[in-house]
């Protein structure tokens, strides 16, 4: 018989199941793709299967899981939005319920949970791989306690954490280290922890498919030579790694909670705060980490509050956007769910500790639920404001722009996409989102002539000769440039006359975060004749 308590707990996660779930279809509806959703569809609907599994994963630097999804979406016969937000949604969805349903927290706590601006924003309405991430989390987080009884499934639940993303490579491997470790200090024997898992055989043999699974994984993505990601160098203003090391352990736990100082537009080795603002998240995140040390020193668990996200930061410091902060979230989520598992996280664990301190037992109450208060409050901000500004602005201007050549008739012309100085591959982003709307490649100058960037780096040999073919072609009808100045370094390039003086088209972008709002939009310039074929009219400079 289910008592009164279980049906009101039952009935409560089942209304913020689907209070979240209709936020997520609104902002999944109003959410206009960006560059990251449509060059992984692109990608997979594009590729051969071998391709998609063995041969993109070196240059995209991802293990191939979302790609798979996507080109399964896209073989049912999915459009491009349908294809990736419908996989996203499922990964929503089961979140959601492992969080609901499965989960050891309290009732406060699942419901405070869902109003991260990570889990409900950021990774439920932008399609990419770090809601499945998540979810591969929180599977390994409910397997973990029965781990050494029911080796098999842990292990399954780890592996599929391994395809998911490369910081998954680097969770997953950290968790069984650390949990070798902590083992070791509770027996205080390493010979003993050994024993523990050669005699346990599924446990020993599940060990072995997960190593080699990783191995496999690692392998899948290691970077060619001529990968953009191999090549690309880092300007001298860049922090150094060692100082991204300490910004992963000392700002991004604060930007997950409580503060909002990094712009979404700079990777965090670009990033320049104000000195307030690095000292303000520096302690907001010690503190982060002192109060998960007193519930892990609590259950014995300290190697495996540390080690795992030891191993997550190599990978922060070499590569991450804001947008991949959520990955601390999702460690936070797994050390609390194991550590709940072993004894349920309550306040008077901190209470006593605040009364050695001197600190009254009401006091620190207050402080703790200040602090909910606070996080909650913050993030319903971040998502108010998300998702009011998902719906009254476009996140990027490629789906309009792709109306605006299709009413016009512009993909029978000769497109360019203006490209970087640097790389000629590496081209206007919101172009290749355009691609995602039309069944071929638009552009004559995409490399490969593929729909999609392939971070292939070529040698000046080649690049002499794409130059050339492209010159061949003629000149272009329309370009599609970040801004209105490019196409003079185009013509150059060309060796064509710079004559396009005329706008033909401003699509408009605003790049959500939190409560930040950035501008990005994209130009369509042409020629004074090429503006009058298309509308009809003369073309004007407007005056303002």
């Amino acid at each position: 018989m289910v008592s009164k308590n279980n049906k009101t707990d039952h009935m409560i996660s089942a209304i913020v199941t689907v209070a979240v779930s209709v936020l997520a279809i609104i902002g999944l509806y109003c959410h206009e793709p960006w560059f990251d959703e449509a060059q992984a569809y692109l990608l997979a609907k594009n590729s051969t299967w071998h391709d998609v599994l063995t041969h993109w994963t070196h240059y995209e630097g991802h293990p191939p899981m979302w790609h798979i999804l996507l080109k399964c979406a896209a073989s049912l016969g999915l459009s491009f939005e349908a294809a990736i937000k419908s996989v996203n949604f499922i990964f929503v969805e089961a979140v959601l319920l492992l969080i609901q349903f499965r989960s050891p927290f309290s009732r406060i706590a699942k419901t405070i949970i869902p109003l991260s601006f990570f889990l409900l924003y950021q990774y439920s309405v932008i399609s990419r791989p770090y809601m499945m991430l998540t979810f591969s989390c929180l599977l390994a987080a409910m397997c973990y306690k029965e781990r050494h009884e029911k080796p098999v499934r842990y292990c399954l639940a780890l592996i599929f954490m391994c395809t998911a993303h490369s910081y998954g490579i680097a969770f997953a491997g950290g968790i069984v280290l650390s949990d070798m470790i902590g083992e070791a200090i509770r027996e205080r024997s390493v010979k003993k922890m050994c024993m523990g898992i050669i005699t346990n055989k599924k446990l020993l043999f599940s060990y072995i498919i997960l190593l080699a699974a990783a191995m496999a994984m690692i392998a899948d993505i290691m970077p060619h030579s001529d990968t953009y990601a191999a090549k690309q160098t880092v300007s001298e203003s860049a922090h150094s790694l060692p100082v991204c090391y300490i910004f992963s352990w000392l700002l991004i736990p604060s930007e997950n909670l409580f503060t909002s100082f990094s712009s979404e537009l700079l990777y965090m080795r670009e990033e320049v705060n104000p000195v307030g603002e690095v000292i303000a998240a520096g302690v907001i995140s010690f503190l982060i980490w002192a109060v998960l040390f007193v519930i892990c020193k609590k259950r014995r668990m300290v190697a495996e509050l540390f080690i795992p996200y030891s191993f997550i930061a190599v990978l922060t410091s070499l590569h991450i956007s804001p947008h991949h902060f959520g990955i601390f979230f999702m460690y936070l989520l797994f050390i609390l769910w194991t550590a709940t598992d072993k004894e349920p996280v309550t306040m008077s664990e901190f209470t006593k500790l605040a009364e050695k301190a001197g600190l009254s037992e009401s006091f620190t109450k207050k402080i703790i639920i200040g602090t909910a208060a606070a996080f909650s409050a913050i993030n319903i901000y971040w998502d108010s404001l998300s998702f009011y500004r998902e719906i009254k602005l476009p996140y990027d201007p490629a789906p309009a722009l792709a109306d605006w050549i299709k009413d016009n008739g512009a993909e029978d012309k000769k497109l360019l996409t203006t490209w970087a100085e640097s790389d000629i591959f590496i081209v206007n982003a919101s172009s290749i989102v355009v691609n995602a709307y039309f069944d071929r490649n638009i552009y004559y100058n995409l490399n490969y002539d593929l729909p999609f960037i392939t971070h292939i780096v070529v040698d000046d040999n080649e690049r002499k000769e794409t130059i050339n073919k492209w010159k061949q072609a003629g000149k272009p009808d329309l370009m599609i440039c970040d801004t209105p100045n490019e196409t003079a370094f185009i013509c150059s390039e060309l060796g064509i006359d710079d004559d396009y003086a005329a706008t033909a088209y401003v699509g408009k972008g605003r790049r959500i975060f939190k409560d930040k709002c950035d501008i990005y939009n994209v130009y369509v310039m042409c020629s004074k004749d090429t503006y009058k074929e298309i509308y009809g009219k003369e073309y004007e400079i407007s005056t303002y």
